[in-house]
């Protein structure tokens, strides 16, 4: 099945430069259920200054976040495994 790490270093840039914020790795979205805050960078701006909206966007396998400094939204692309 298809994952998410197969995403290759030009995907990931593709990716940003259409406005949606690369899979972070795996580790990084378990940590999630840990402590609940997943740092992702604004595709806009670079800020890592993020917030969820939804955690759901278009797709099941992205999220709304929302930069607080530019104040763009923006989708998240989930890690799948």
């Amino acid at each position: 099945a298809w994952t998410t790490d197969w995403i290759t270093a030009r995907g990931r840039k593709a990716l940003e430069d259409y406005g949606i914020a690369a899979p972070l790795e795996a580790e990084a979205d378990e940590d999630v259920l840990l402590n609940g805050k997943r740092i992702v960078k604004c595709t806009n701006c670079g800020s890592t200054n993020t917030r969820l909206v939804s955690q759901f966007g278009s797709t099941a396998c992205k999220a709304q976040f929302q930069c607080e400094d530019c104040q763009e939204p923006f989708d998240y692309f989930k890690c799948l495994k």
